[in-house]
């Protein structure tokens, strides 16, 4: 790495802990965007299920907290249900959350039908399913959905258990299987399928042409004008000689992924890094060796507003990519919070959530916070925090129960 660029990023990385005497720095992720609808899209229904549909009715109540400039105060009106697991806004007046099925990474956890709400600005519609719960035999209800959203509009839900979605927020196609990728040697850090956190992925679509999902168990799945590609594999090598073999890159939590344009995404899982580069994917040959948490154990997310700039949240670090593909060393950014996401619309402008619902600021030079804008979750706690923010004048945070807070990107509003 040349020399300058190198204290160039370090000097990104050193602003941000130390500015104003703040720390702070994350599916979920950067602005999201989707494919377009198959074909033959319908909204899917349960004919039958094992649990009785989400309610129309909000499941918890907010906890008071101060108002903070620039973002709303507790909205009264909390979106149906519980159980959010991801958020994608296209606008300041189109969001939408998915969530619902397994609340947990358990699939012995399964609590009924995978649903999406959306919000238009003012309210928040009723759940529609996206995926039934099934009346009866082996559980199959998504783990951990995750959503990515684009004008149109059109969105794409990625899950755990290895199915994909698509939609308009209301309607959706009925979930299918992703393609099969190769097969990899067993893992033996990986406990399988039935454990907590066994099953994760990330999605994130720079234009309806091109979607790319990342899971936790070494695989990257891309969707080319609406065709999937042949999955790639990818592993860290065990053993020697005749018993050397491929392992998946078992992440025990969230992984992300994040496209500033259809020839260039970045994904984290663990500690490792995947690249596409328009054509294929690939694993970069140096991963830091502590760049992250010890083991990758904490979920991490990533953001790239630009295709020579990148942050990645672990814990309550951060590492940055500026200029060319190596990391600096991790930072903290918030300390003893987990950092669960980040979006960045543009290089000048970020906006980082920790579990407890708080958020820091990020204006380019500066980070401000963190700044509590919404209560942590009660009823879903662990799950985690969203955030999604589609230009520099409109973000919105929600937490598992649905507790939720917009920004307006004033930052004049009186506390």
């Amino acid at each position: 790495m040349d020399p300058r660029r190198l204290v160039a990023a370090l000097a990104v990385v050193v602003m941000l802990v130390t500015a104003g005497g703040c720390s702070s720095s994350s599916p979920s992720a950067s602005v999201h965007r989707s494919p377009p609808l198959s074909a033959g899209t319908q909204r899917t229904t349960p004919t039958s299920t094992s649990t009785v549909p989400p309610s129309a009715t909000p499941t918890t109540v907010p906890a008071t907290v101060p108002r903070a400039p620039g973002w709303t105060l507790d909205l009264t009106t909390l979106p149906p249900g519980g159980g959010f697991t991801s958020l994608s806004c296209i606008s300041d007046t189109l969001c939408v959350a998915t969530g619902g099925g397994s609340a947990g990474g358990d699939t012995a956890l399964t609590a009924g039908s995978g649903v999406a709400i959306s919000w238009d600005g003012a309210v928040w519609s009723s759940p529609s399913v996206y995926f039934p719960a099934p009346a009866t035999g082996p559980v199959t209800a998504p783990v951990l959905p995750t959503l990515a959203c684009t004008s149109g509009p059109l969105c794409v839900i990625v899950d755990g258990s290895g199915h994909v979605s698509t939609g308009d927020g209301t309607d959706w196609s009925n979930p299918a299987g992703l393609p099969a990728p190769p097969p990899l040697a067993a893992n033996p850090s990986d406990p399988g399928a039935g454990h907590p956190d066994s099953r994760t992925e990330a999605v994130d679509c720079p234009a309806p042409s091109l979607c790319a999902v990342v899971d936790n168990t070494g695989h990257a799945f891309t969707m080319m004008n609406g065709t999937w590609l042949a999955p790639q594999s990818f592993g860290q090598t065990v053993g020697f000689g005749t018993a050397a073999a491929k392992v998946s890159l078992y992440q025990a939590g969230r992984v992300g992924v994040s496209c500033p344009t259809v020839s260039d995404c970045t994904a984290v899982v663990g500690t490792a890094v995947l690249d596409w580069n328009g054509a294929s994917w690939s694993e970069e040959a140096t991963p830091w060796a502590s760049a992250l948490a010890p083991g990758g154990a904490a979920p991490v997310a990533i953001a790239c507003p630009t295709t020579d700039l990148c942050a990645i949240v672990n814990g309550d670090d951060i590492v940055v990519r500026n200029g060319d593909k190596a990391w600096t060393p991790r930072q903290t950014l918030d300390p003893g919070r987990q950092l669960d996401a980040i979006s960045c619309p543009s290089r000048s402008f970020c906006v980082a959530a920790d579990d407890t619902g708080a958020i820091m600021l990020w204006n380019g030079s500066t980070w401000t916070g963190p700044t509590p804008v919404i209560p942590a979750a009660t009823q879903y706690p662990g799950i985690g925090v969203s955030v999604s923010c589609p230009s520099a004048q409109f973000c919105m945070i929600m937490n598992a129960d649905g507790d939720y807070a917009t920004y307006t990107g004033s930052a004049t509003v009186a506390p």
